[in-house]
């Protein structure tokens, strides 16, 4: 046992629910001290609870996707406070009645003994700008679906549709709505009018990534993630945010799993088998990092042939080949970060002037056409 735990006269465990908390307080050598269920409305009574408990105390309090408003509230009831892994918790408590006053009393007795698995908690700055980040993968999911539905109904009119953006779309709606049924025309105008409100509420939210994205905390970090390319100043605070300390990770396989890119491998009578990716970290990351990889792709040669190599092997699955790429790019990134290095670029697939190329020629065989 450490001086660090010694130093502590109780220990708190916490078992967080929706409407009631149930929390369960040892001594140092793990015996119960009190154990109280209380609902979590009535929080001056979790604050006289934990107030009454001899000092200093250190709290731990199992992870759940509504936990944030806990800390916030009772960090300075106790002299220190954890997030206890859920899914580690699980895996050390084998078969054991499973109760929420087994559970609480089960946490503080760990963390008595140093063997609590620990997760971690930002601070409030870092914990801000994850929440700007998670905002504008919502307004953008949003904005997709919007932009998905519009295609879809000049998909079934046989219409070529305008780049779909709000004022093009707006334009288009004017000059050839005509051509779509009544109601397509009431849903398309329904769906551009989406497009627009997140368009106007994207724009402040920008500004406000940005601002924070060149602040002196985060723009020795977003700098140097930004020299890959496809990683501009909002997928660069994004990333940043939603992974805090890189030198918190021992290694790169450790980010990989705590992102939920690695594969659920299932084992049985000797065989193994590769699932699907866990999904146990953040959405936004995983988001941020695949949309960023096929961006990167389309401006690096190496890394493009690396996909189609990826889509072959599954079968022209392009989403399971992204998904690796995103995976792919999470460890390059570990390893800038650690080396201090920047991006190291392959050949440059000069995807624009292929591009510009192809449409000069369609004008042209257009020109021609008309000509004749």
């Amino acid at each position: 046992m450490s001086e660090t735990i010694v130093a502590y006269q109780s220990f708190i465990g916490v078992d967080l629910h929706k409407n009631t908390v149930t929390l369960a307080t040892v001594r140092p050598d793990g015996t119960l001290i009190d154990r109280v269920n209380i609902p979590t409305k009535c929080r001056n009574r979790i604050e006289d609870w934990l107030l009454d408990k001899p000092r200093p105390s250190w709290l731990a309090v199992e992870a759940v996707g509504f936990v944030e408003w806990f800390i916030d509230e009772y960090r300075p009831c106790v002299d220190r406070i954890d997030i206890a892994d859920s899914t580690e918790l699980a895996n050390r408590r084998g078969k054991r009645r499973k109760n929420d006053p087994n559970d609480a009393r089960d946490i503080a007795q760990r963390l008595a003994r140093g063997e609590c698995p620990l997760g971690y908690i930002a601070d409030d700055e870092l914990m801000q700008l994850r929440k700007l980040g998670r905002h504008w993968r919502q307004l953008s999911t949003v904005q997709a679906r919007a932009k998905q539905c519009m295609k879809s109904m000049l998909l079934a009119a046989n219409l070529r549709g305008p780049k779909f953006d709000g004022a093009s779309a707006q334009r288009w709606l004017l000059a050839h709505g005509h051509l779509l049924k009544p109601a397509q025309r009431r849903a398309f105008a329904n769906f551009v009018q989406i497009v627009q409100l997140i368009e106007l509420q994207r724009q402040p939210l920008r500004f406000a990534i940005i601002e924070a994205c060149r602040s002196e905390r985060f723009a020795p970090i977003t700098k140097l993630l930004q020299s890959v390319p496809g990683i501009g100043e909002i997928w660069s605070c994004i990333i940043a945010a939603e992974i805090g300390p890189f030198d918190r990770f021992p290694n790169a396989d450790a980010l990989e799993f705590w992102s939920g890119l690695t594969s659920d491998l299932k084992e049985s009578a000797g065989r193994t088998q590769s699932g699907h990716i866990t999904k146990a970290g953040s959405r936004t990351l995983r988001w941020a990092l695949c949309n960023a990889a096929l961006t990167m792709c389309h401006s690096d040669a190496k890394q493009e042939a690396i996909r189609q190599r990826l889509i072959r092997k599954t079968g022209g699955i392009k989403g399971k080949a992204n998904v690796a790429m995103g995976r792919r790019l999470l460890r390059i990134l570990y390893a800038m970060v650690r080396d201090g290095k920047p991006y190291q670029a392959g050949p440059s697939r000069n995807r624009n002037a292929a591009a510009n190329k192809a449409r000069a020629a369609k004008r042209a065989r257009k020109t021609r056409k008309e000509a004749a």
